[in-house]
Order: structure tokens, then C-alpha cells, then sequence
């Protein structure tokens, strides 16, 4: 408690925050799933200066001139355009909601698509064109998420320090055909062998996570 001439102004207590954040993961490992995030590099990172361009498919007129990759299945690049495709891959706890198959008609023919929800860790930040990836085999492609925070006062309430869940974040499952596949790992028994751990609790993934950058950009700190 603090007092600024003579009006109660709330202290920030990180405690609360913490303990939040606390119950929260531990929902999301009760009840839960490991999922393997792919999180991919974006043209902020490339301003940024966290990743270079492609080698093998950003370096023709197509890219130069247009400001993407020239084909989507770029096994450098995963058709981000820019190196390694990916900034991170790791996993964490998530919950996913029920899919109905239902169909719907499209320039390209009769699709039958499949959205899901998804709840997960509020440490790293997902953009849409990432990707999630279940043991069942499906890998989804992720739309924008909601976040949810804790507001401790007057402040600002980032990401960062007060974030404790991504909330109901949509997601769609992909086309065995998509470059979401490509993606390692691209065997789809050794993903649902990574995710199937047992064991430790949580069970240890280092050996299949990989960070390049951090998982919330500092530009991206609101």
C-alpha cells in the first residue's frame, strides 16, 4: 500500500500474478495435451534484424519483386521467405475443443474444413500462419489469439508480466498436401512419439525444441 498525497493508489502485486499464472498451467497439464508449436518468422523479425532472407528462394525476380517467397514449398524457408522458415519450435500444454466435419463450396471445388479452439501458455506469441501440431497426427494452422491478462492497477497490462492464458485461439486443420507438413518433424509417427511422452512431469522436450528468437519479441511487448 502506497498513499500519493493523501489517495490510495494500487501497489502492484506479482505475487497474485504469479500464483494466476500457476493455477492456470496447471489446468492446462490436468486436462490437456502436449502440442508442438511451430512458430514462424515474420517480415517484423526480418526488420527487426533477428533473420536474413531465404538463400534458396528469395533471391529471384519473383520474391524481389512481389516481397514473398516464389513457391510455398521452399524446404529451406517452409514459404516464410525468409531463413530456416521457423523461429522457434516448442511445446507446451494446450487444450483443443471438439471439430464437426461439415463442407463448403469454393473457387477451389468442395473443401471440408475444420476449425478448432485452442487454449495454451501465455510465454510466446503466435501470429497467424503458425502452426500447431497433435499427437492424433493433424498439424492446424493458427489464426491471431486472444490474450488474457491481469490488470494489477493503472498500468499497462503487457503480455509479458501480466499475461495468463492465450484464450481461445482458432485454429484450422491443414491439407495433408500442406507445407505444414514439411515441417519437422515430417515424419507424422515420430510427432505423435514426441507427444505421446510419459514419464517426468512434465516430460522433457529439449532435445526436440528449438529457439532461434525470443519467443515474445521485444517489439511485440504490449
Amino acid at each position: 500500500m502506497s498513499y500519493v498525497r493523501g489517495q490510495y493508489v494500487r501497489a502492484r502485486q506479482d505475487w497474485a500474478v504469479d500464483q494466476e499464472r500457476l493455477r492456470h498451467d496447471q489446468a492446462l497439464h490436468h486436462i490437456g495435451e502436449n502440442a508442438l508449436f511451430a512458430l514462424m518468422w515474420t517480415a517484423r523479425d526480418h526488420d527487426a534484424g533477428l533473420v536474413g532472407l531465404c538463400p534458396a528462394c528469395a533471391d529471384d525476380r519473383i520474391a524481389k519483386a512481389y516481397g514473398q517467397a516464389s513457391r510455398n514449398k521452399c524446404p529451406e524457408c517452409f514459404g516464410t521467405r525468409f531463413e530456416g522458415g521457423f523461429r522457434a519450435l516448442i511445446v507446451r500444454p494446450a487444450v483443443f475443443t471438439d471439430a464437426d466435419d461439415s463442407q463448403s463450396f469454393t473457387a477451389r471445388g468442395t473443401v471440408a474444413p475444420q476449425e478448432v479452439h485452442l487454449e495454451t501458455t501465455s510465454d510466446f506469441r503466435v501470429h497467424s500462419g503458425d502452426y500447431a501440431m497433435r499427437a492424433t497426427g493433424e498439424r492446424l494452422q493458427l489464426r491471431v489469439p486472444q490474450r488474457t491478462t491481469i490488470r494489477t492497477g493503472f498500468g499497462t497490462p503487457y503480455q509479458r508480466e501480466a499475461a495468463t492464458a492465450y484464450n481461445l485461439t482458432r485454429a484450422a486443420v491443414e491439407d495433408q498436401d500442406s507445407v505444414a507438413y514439411m515441417l519437422p518433424p515430417d515424419d507424422t509417427d515420430d510427432l505423435v512419439e514426441i507427444l505421446s511422452r510419459t514419464g517426468a512431469v512434465p516430460p522433457s522436450f529439449a532435445d526436440v525444441e528449438v529457439i532461434r528468437a525470443p519467443l515474445i519479441p521485444l517489439y511485440e511487448r504490449d
